[in-house]
This record gives C-alpha cells, structure tokens and sequence, in this order.
C-alpha cells in the first residue's frame, strides 16, 4: 500500500525521538484512563501490513496519547477501526518503543470507523473529493486529505483478510506497558509485553524462510499456552500431539527466532540446552495460544539476544522443578538422555494404587497402540504390493494427496491478483508435494561426483566455508545431485512431464544414511553406495553408462522400457533460488524444486 505524503512504515518508526506520522488499523484498545498526573490517557495499538495475514508482526506499534479532557479524545468503536495520526514522538524506553502524542508535540488523531469504509471500487467519489470519510478527531485535528482517505480505503481493504485475527488478537491482548521486571517464570508471562527467560529446550525446528522455533520450558504452567495431553490421560489419542515426549500440560513456550538469533540458534542450540532470551516480545499466535519472538535489533543487527546458560545455579532451579513435575507424574523426563540433565533410576516400581492403575492404562494404551500401527503398515505393505510401489523407499506425511509432476509444474497458485486486480504470476511458490514417481535420469553423470567439497562453486556459491584442522584449512564434503523424476503410471502414448529436483546436503545424509565423503578416494564407500542407489533408481546408473559409451544418454524415448526400476513415493519442495535479475528472471528468483524428508530404508 502506498502511504501518504509525510508518512512512515510502522516496521521503520524506529528513531528514539522523531516525530512521525503514521496510519494503520487498531488491533486493540483500550478505555481512556487517568494518567498518574492529570492527563487523561488513550492506548491502543496500530498495524500497517497484513500481506502474511499475521496480527501482531513487526508492523505493530504500541501508541499512547494524552489529553486534559476525557471528551476532547477520539471515540474508538473497536478493534478494526483506522486511525491516522500525527506528529507523534518515538520513545524508547526500558527496551520497549512507544509512540506517545500529545499537546507538547501538537498531535492529531483521526479514527475511522470499519463499518463506513467503502471499498475500493466504490472511492471514486471519495478520490474525486466530492465525499468525505466519516470519522472521529482529536480536538482540533485537521481533515484528512483526498490521499490519507484512499490510503484508508485501501488499507481497510488490504486488512479485510485479517477480520477475525484481529478480533482474537483484541480479546486477548489489552495495551501494557513494560513488565516491571523483565526477567520472568514462564507461568508469569502474559501477552505483548517484553521479557527476559531462563529455560530449557525441549525442542527445534528449522523453518524454509529462515527462521528457527524453539520449545522451551521451565517447568512452570500458563494458561495460556498449547496443551499438550498426557499419554496417560484417557483423551490422548484423540486429542494429544503425535511424537511430543513432553513436557505434558500448558508447561512448553514456542519462541521464534528472526535473522542473527536464528544463525546463531542454528549453529549452537541442541535439545537439552539450558538457554537465556532476552528482550523476548510475548504475542499471539495463529492458533491463539501465548508465544514469543525475538527479532533483529535494527540498530545492532549483528546483536544476538540468545546464549546459552553458564550459571549452575540457575540450571540447577530448573532442574529442581522438573524433579518436581516428574514426581507428581511419577515417571522421568524423556530430556533425561540430553547432555546437561543428570539421570536419577528410579529407586523402587510405583507402589500405590493410584499409581498401579496408571501404569496398568498405560500398558493398555501401548498395547492398542503397537496393534493399531501393526495394522496401518500392513495395510500400506498390502496397498504398496499392489500398486508396484517399492517399499523399502519412505517419504514422511503419508497422510497427504498425491500430486502429479504436471500438477507440481503447474501448479495455479502461481498466478494471484496485485490489491489493484491486476493478474501477477508469481517467481515461486513455498508449497510441498507428495508424489509418486520414478527416477529417469541424473546429474553428474558419475557416481563419484555426487559428493563435491564446499569450495566447489557449481554448487556452493556462497562464501566459502571451510574447516580448520592442525592449523590447516581443510574443505567440507556435501552431498549435491539432481534427479530427473517423472510420474509412476504414465498414459500410453504420451510424453510424460518430467521434474528435476535438488538434492542437497542434509537430504542427502537421510537419504543415504551416509555422511558426505571424497568419494574417488573411498572405493568400498562408492561400492556400497552403488547398492544402496540400486534400490532407489534400479539399473538406472548401469543403463547410462552403456548409453554414454555408445554416444547417447538417458532418459529414454517413450516406449523404450530397457530402463528398469520401481516407482516409490516422496517428498517434494519447491523454493526460489536467487539469481541476477535477467529478463527469463525478472523478479531476482529461480524457480527451483528439491527432495525432502524421503529416505531409502534397507
């Protein structure tokens, strides 16, 4: 959306004491309150952006205006409404920015309400400035101008998306001021404020748009966050988390981590570790549970405000409250095999009748489980046999629609239409796919060349990394290839489409159960490497081979069926690989496809 002349983006109203101007949707409020002295004082927040359909994002700003009278204030009728203001002063305090307003800086305010924002195909009265918005002003505040009134058209429109996340987010999010004291118990911990933490991971995710998600707990509950249902609970297998191994209860925060605290995070935080965040901002998350975040510092950027924990003092009270909550479970923590957690057996078997009760469940519910999994792998083993799918090749999310190549090429979600309605075909997608296909062709051509050092610029053509040894730079071995992949059943007389995917380093290490190594140099790895491939592709590399000998390559023309090899299903991942902006590459990306979470299992 193209802001108004004089204007700022939320996301870069950063500069302590500036006066800016600045028009976004109130997403909470709340009633005039009486200040400490005699002012009386209007909170609420403001967004500007809503392209990720995210409420609370980094295009939010908390705002704070004084006035001497109640009834000179503007009259907010809700979550959704529009506000412009202006000559507003940035104020950065205790590491929380504000944007306060009031008579010393001249300020104005003018509220729109939701409900008498046309749409945009029906401003042209408004552009023309034959009509007005209706709105509520701060005493004395001027009108708004024929471009701040299209710019609330617009950015009504824009948020139209976002209706119900607003709503969610007013109801669960009033305006605070910075917490009194910023170190804080997770249990203590409530929304859109900034907080300091101690606690352990519980685990790590690593996100395709670079950032990483922490679960951390300190063993103490919030209401407010995602329960996760005890195994033991009679409701876990309709309700509880697959694969969480605790702990159970509201007791485990997400944190997401942006830019140098994702890097940082990447290369040093396993599961296990005791951790410190600081300046942690709390909000909502999209499922309406309590979450927290720690972006950039856009005037440190290379700051990190995550490390891990030296003070034994303060693990040890961690440690304490686990021992505590296992105790009242009456079972151990699966963190007790990470590093940095002491292993205590248990001194004798459970010996009240609370507690022979709930191991008695819990061998029942393991038994119906272990049945239960018995009979889906037979089914799919049944169902795979019968199709001629190769069995000994897994790919995660069995639960997903196959896709077709040609549906993974042309995928519609390509094409979406600009706020103005005009058609735009988007450079790539972020989108997985589950398919069922077979290998065709790959490259290089040579076994020996599926591994290349990391100073290989056809492959890396990042910075090269290397490792130092004895004072000696040495290179790093990845994995890199591609796969020429086609559809499992392909029509009679018609040429199939075909897809090339990337398979990188750590697919590769999954996929081969292999780390990457100079392969030229380790004959009886390649030799074994060869078996394991044969699984995957058949006679697919014994088939090139003798083409190439012969002064041809794969893949086959339709009808040659010499090459012989099983179908399987897999994962794939589509992504933009950043380029030079060309005129086949107008937008700087290319469009690329990857293997992911697929493994050959023997």
């Amino acid at each position: 959306m193209p802001l108004p002349n004089g204007f700022t983006a939320i996301k870069d109203a950063v500069e302590d004491q500036k006066i800016v101007n600045l028009i976004g949707v109130i997403i909470s409020n709340t009633e005039p309150r009486r200040s400490k002295g005699t002012d009386w004082v209007l909170d609420f927040e403001l967004q500007d952006e809503f392209d990720n359909g995210l409420v609370g994002s980094s295009s939010t700003i908390n705002c704070r205006l004084f006035w001497a009278t109640r009834d000179k204030l503007p009259k907010i009728s809700g979550p959704g409404d529009i506000a412009i203001i202006r000559n507003f002063k940035m104020t950065v305090w205790k590491m929380r920015t504000d944007c306060v307003g009031g008579v010393h800086t001249g300020s104005g305010v003018l509220v729109f309400p939701a409900n008498k924002i046309p749409i945009p195909q029906l401003s042209q009265a408004f552009q023309l400035g034959n009509q007005h918005l209706p709105c509520n002003a701060l005493y004395r505040t001027r009108d708004a101008t024929t471009q701040e009134q299209m710019a609330v058209i617009h950015l009504k429109h824009a948020s139209s998306g976002s209706v119900q996340q607003v709503q969610q987010y007013a109801k669960t999010t009033l305006f605070k001021g910075p917490a009194p004291d910023k170190l804080s118990l997770i249990k203590d911990l409530d929304f859109s404020r900034f907080y300091d933490v101690r606690a352990q991971v519980v685990n790590t995710y690593y996100t395709f748009n670079g950032t990483v998600e922490l679960k951390v707990t300190d063993y103490t509950s919030n209401e407010n966050l995602f329960l996760y249902v005890d195994p033991e609970e009679e409701d876990h297998l309709m309700f509880g988390a697959k694969n969480w191994n605790g702990p159970y209860g509201q007791l485990t925060l997400n944190v997401i981590l942006y830019e140098s605290n994702a890097a940082w995070a990447r290369e040093n935080i396993a599961v296990g570790d005791f951790i410190y965040l600081r300046n942690m901002r709390t909000k909502i998350s999209p499922l309406n549970k309590l979450e927290g975040a720690i972006h950039q510092d856009r005037d440190r950027p290379n700051q990190v405000d995550i490390r891990k924990l030296i003070k034994q003092s303060d693990i040890n009270e961690i440690n304490s409250r686990r021992e505590a909550y296992e105790k009242q479970r009456g079972t151990t923590s699966a963190l007790q095999n990470v590093r940095n957690i002491p292993k205590e057996p248990i001194a004798h078997p459970p010996t009240s009748k609370k507690a022979q009760k709930r191991q008695k469940q819990r061998l029942q519910r393991e038994q119906k489980e272990a049945e239960l999994k018995e009979l889906e792998e037979k089914a799919e083993e049944w169902e795979a046999a019968r199709s001629g799918v190769n069995t000994n090749i897994r790919a995660a999310f069995p639960e997903m629609k196959l896709s077709t190549i040609s549906e993974v090429i042309y995928t519609p979600h390509l094409r979406v239409q600009t706020k103005n309605y005009n058609d735009y075909t988007l450079p790539f997608v972020n989108a997985k796919h589950r398919s069922r296909v077979r290998v065709v062709d790959i490259f290089p051509p040579e076994l020996e060349l599926f591994a290349h050092p990391s100073s290989d610029a056809k492959w890396n053509k990042r910075s090269k990394k290397q490792d130092k040894s004895n004072g000696r730079a040495k290179d790093r071995w990845e994995w890199g290839f591609v796969l020429l992949l086609e559809d499992a059943n392909v029509p009679p007389d018609t040429v199939s489409e075909k897809l090339r995917v990337v398979v990188g380093n750590d697919v590769g290490q999954g996929l081969l159960d292999q780390n990457a190594l100079d392969l030229k140099s380790n004959p009886r790895i390649l030799e074994r490497l060869k078996e394991r491939l044969f699984i995957l592709w058949g006679n697919l590399l014994e088939l090139k081979t003798e083409m190439r000998d012969r002064g041809s390559d794969l893949p086959l023309p339709p009808g040659d069926n010499r090459l012989q090899n099983k179908a399987f299903d897999c994962c794939i991942e589509e992504y933009g690989h950043e380029v030079p902006i060309t005129d086949a590459h107008p937008d700087g990306y290319q469009r690329m496809h990857r293997l992911a979470q697929t493994f050959i299992s023997v």
